[in-house]
């Protein structure tokens, strides 16, 4: 029979439309789901955060005794297969789970790396034989893992590693020798999926057993994040039997990206979580805080920052949805024990992982640093929460691929999976007036948009973008790769597209729904996209300034110029407004 499976294409929201009824949403959540979710904010509530501060001592037993804790409310097992232990459930419920997790991010990497890119690898790459030795123990927290690829020598270039793997004589075993780096759970986990290279080259993922010889480092000392454990791994003559070989010899680099994939899509929503904390903490102590006889929530700037933060939640929360869902529908058609299948799926949205990771660690980035700043010299203290929340976000930018890797990731598998959307003469043609085809109209059915202007400049922002790519490809051509700074300013622009997109379609499905918080998600959209769009004409400017230098003074300023337009609106008022119905809830609206 013919294998009629498609696999999904990465970036396609910048060529076709997308209706508000497609797009899963945050108010989307069904009672199952959250009833997940409530049972993991009430194990943080009542279990973890009581002995916080133990762990910022390193009282690694603590950690273990929470995650077997955690197992017995079936924390551990939600994306295991239910034939090894597991609940086999989808990814959006994985996430919400994570976002309550989130509320101690120490607490919340350690469980996250174990249930994560410590178990997923087994999940997928797995033969039957080790899942069965393996994922029951996980699941019930017998066992801890953790995910060793990062070394010394090889951060963002991982297939530089120099981790050996040796057949012994009698072909039974590999002896392992090298040296790995900032490996969450180091000190105490029991499973380590070990990234080494075969015969000097053939990159290859390894389940290794920490029984085997593995050796663990001191617990680095951090800037955030200090409640968990990250130490380097010494691998020293350790033999691991061939049946633990994970995956296809010269294959780990299948398991390590697509892995990682896994973690960006869900990393989203914990980012969010924080951002709500963050906010919620700010517009408390602004209420409370009084200076010149009133609150300083009363306060113009003040105000303007609590919006600020309400904005990045909600549309956060809408491309973060939004994506787990898309995701999460593609994989119905999937069979679930079918482990490359699935991997191959979520390939196919790497470019929405990598915008989610970079636009959510950069959100969260934005809101810990303006909520210190609403607590003045008090977020500069010990004695209030923020300043740990601002630096456990530090690292958020830097793990599961730097957000400069992932800004690169977006224009190469753009061009990868939909080449013909690239060549120069596609460029021209959109630059020059032509619609993409795929964006032309909204489908029959759709009902009115409150946000029409919103609407038209998000596809004249498409339009841009696929034009200013397709030029800069052609204009570089072999040497586009290292036009890093061009490549940045296209997935920026690219960025903002998804960001605009997912949160006019998040606000066009509440108001079609007859929530009365309507209004305001419509305020909190042409806020966005009044920023959204100076960021888009400022990386566009950069873009022609640099194609009319390549191409010895043409330039693109006059097809490009009408695109960036955006008459917008009074975002003044629109932040106030939006700050008082944070005041009036006393954290996030939405």
């Amino acid at each position: 029979m013919a294998d009629t499976h498609t696999v999904p294409r990465g970036g396609q929201f910048l060529v076709s439309d997308i209706e508000a009824g497609d797009v899963f949403i945050r108010e989307d959540l069904s009672e199952e789901q959250r009833m997940f979710g409530q049972t993991a904010a009430e194990f943080m509530q009542k279990e973890v955060l009581p002995v916080a501060d133990r762990l910022y001592q390193h009282d690694w037993e603590l950690t273990r005794q929470l995650m077997r804790k955690a197992a017995a409310l079936d924390l551990l097992r939600l994306e295991i297969p239910p034939e090894y232990g597991g609940l086999g459930l989808d990814l959006i419920s994985a996430a919400y789970v994570g976002e309550q997790i989130a509320v101690n991010p120490s607490f919340g990497g350690s469980l996250g790396a174990h249930t994560s890119i410590g178990t997923l690898p087994l999940v997928y790459f797995g033969t039957a034989e080790q899942k069965a030795r393996y994922l029951a123990r996980l699941a019930s927290g017998d066992l801890i893992a953790a995910y060793a690829l990062t070394e010394p020598q090889s951060g963002s270039d991982a297939l530089a590693a120099r981790t050996t793997a040796t057949l012994t004589a009698d072909a039974r075993h590999y002896v392992l020798n090298g040296q790995k780096m900032w490996i969450t759970n180091g000190q105490f986990a029991d499973l380590f999926t070990v990234f080494a290279k075969v015969d000097g080259d053939k990159f290859t993922g390894f389940l290794v057993e920490r029984s085997m010889g593995v050796v663990s480092g001191r617990d680095e000392i951090k800037l955030g994040l200090d409640g968990n454990s990250t130490t380097a791994l010494m691998l020293d003559n350790v033999k691991v039997p061939v049946e633990n070989v994970l995956g296809t010899i010269g294959q780990g680099h299948r398991v390590a990206f697509n892995v990682l994939n896994f973690g960006r899509l869900k990393l989203g929503a914990r980012n969010m979580s924080a951002v709500r904390t963050a906010l919620g903490h700010a517009v408390n102590y602004a209420i409370a805080r009084r200076q010149f006889g009133r609150s300083i929530a009363e306060f113009g700037l003040i105000k303007q920052k609590l919006a600020g933060m309400a904005v990045r939640s909600f549309i956060g929360d809408a491309m973060s949805y939004r994506a787990l869902g898309a995701v999460d529908r593609a994989l119905e058609a999937v069979d679930r024990n079918d482990g490359a299948r699935i991997l191959s799926t979520i390939e196919g949205f790497a470019v929405e992982c990598s915008i989610n990771k970079v636009w959510t660690s950069e959100a969260l980035a934005w809101s810990v640093d303006e909520a210190v700043q609403v607590f003045g010299g008090n977020g500069y203290s010990r004695e209030f929460p923020i300043e740990r929340m601002y630096r456990d976000a530090r690292i958020t930018r830097i793990y599961e691929g730097t957000n400069e890797i992932n800004r690169l990731l977006i224009p190469a598998r753009l061009m990868k999976q939909m080449p013909e959307r690239f060549t120069l003469d596609a460029a021209r043609a959109v630059l020059d007036g032509h619609p993409l085809d795929d964006t032309a109209r909204r489908r029959d059915g759709a009902g009115p948009s409150p946000l029409v202007g919103e609407r038209d400049f998000l596809a004249r922002a498409k339009r841009l973008v696929v034009g200013l790519l397709g030029h800069a490809a052609s204009a570089y051509g072999g040497g586009f790769r290292e036009a890093q700074e061009v490549q940045a300013c296209i997935a920026d622009a690219v960025i903002e597209v998804l960001a605009i997109e997912s949160g006019i379609a998040r606000a066009e499905k509440i108001a079609a729904r007859g929530d009365r918080r309507a209004v305001l998600a419509a305020d909190i959209v042409r806020v966005y996209v009044s920023e959204a769009a100076d960021r888009i004409a400022a990386a566009a400017r950069h873009v022609v300034a640099a194609l009319a230098g390549q191409n010895g003074g043409d330039s693109l300023a006059p097809q490009v110029q009408p695109l960036v337009q955006y008459s917008g609106v009074d975002v003044i008022a629109a932040r106030r407004r939006i700050a008082d119905a944070v005041i009036a809830k006393k954290q996030a609206p939405f």
